[in-house]
């Protein structure tokens, strides 16, 4: 348990990034202008039809020294219409993971064990309300959205993963505890409300040498399913589309406004386990 709680402090505790910054008291955040946009981009992968608005090039920083990460860089655009927000966001992986914990047989043991691969990610926070932090080990209190994409396990259902996440100095039921800057810190990271993406499965005896760990739902719906994405890899890149309603209605979900700014951070994972990821600060989407 000790293990698990170590591994989930490091996960996505990061986030930083640059030119145009803004300063909020002794805080200089980067600036990503989200661009009042004239068409409506189709969800397809692809960067075409974003040519004509800006590139925010968004450093990432190293979590862990011997990451496995290749990205040190995010490049984001991202625009909104009447309805909905819009990201687009590329970056260097030179390799395509598309297995998560798969189970693989072993002959020996007559039985299927979990295997090391471990599938891509973009992990987006938004705050929500509190003190917003990239780094959950500040001892600020916050709520904050998080959008999960996931090669695996949201991707092939043109989803990112909703959830929530609540950073407390105060103990909450089903927390989980890692040691902060001040002290001890609690931290809940749940799947928004909804009918889920993805289940898990496990087998009893052999079928295929490797087996699929999770399962992708039908039909996924409610807050947990609102994000529509589009992955796709090539040329040792990803390139992901993300959309979403300005304003779900959902109490869960972050809330943009025209001419408005939300705090947020970025986190990119390569085949990687949560504890190594490379990370940003603090950034300012401003619509």
């Amino acid at each position: 348990m000790t293990s698990l709680l170590n591994r989930l402090s490091f996960a996505f505790i990061g986030m930083i990034f640059s030119v145009p910054c803004y300063t909020v008291g002794a805080d200089t955040l980067q600036i990503v202008p989200v661009h009042r946009l004239h068409f409506s981009p189709i969800l397809d992968g692809s960067g075409s039809e974003w040519a004509s608005i800006p590139t925010v090039t968004i450093p990432l920083r190293k979590l862990v020294p011997d990451s496995i990460v290749e990205a040190n860089n995010v490049m984001v655009k991202a625009g909104y219409d009447s309805d909905y927000i819009y990201f687009y966001f590329e970056w260097v992986d030179s390799e395509k993971n598309t297995l998560h914990k798969p189970y693989l047989w072993d002959e020996a043991k007559n039985k299927y064990l979990r295997g090391p691969q471990r599938e891509d990610r973009l992990a987006l926070q938004l705050a929500i309300k509190g003190e917003f932090s990239a780094d959950w080990r500040s001892g600020n209190e916050f709520t904050a959205d998080m959008w999960h994409w996931k090669s695996v396990r949201s991707n092939p259902a043109g989803l990112a993963h909703d959830k929530l996440l609540h950073i407390s100095s105060t103990r909450m039921l089903r927390s989980a505890e890692i040691e902060g800057r001040n002290g001890p810190v609690y931290i809940i990271r749940k799947s928004d409300s909804g009918k889920s993406i993805y289940t898990t499965r496990r087998y009893s005896k052999k079928d295929k040498a490797i087996m699929p760990k999770y399962i992708l739902n039908d039909n996924p719906s409610g807050s947990v399913a609102d994000i529509k994405a589009a992955g796709v890899w090539s040329d040792g890149k990803w390139h992901l589309e993300l959309r979403r309603k300005l304003n779900t209605g959902y109490d869960d979900d972050a809330v943009f406004l025209p001419g408005h700014a939300l705090k947020g951070a970025i986190s990119v994972f390569d085949g990687s386990e949560n504890f190594d990821h490379n990370y940003s600060s603090e950034l300012l989407f401003q619509l």
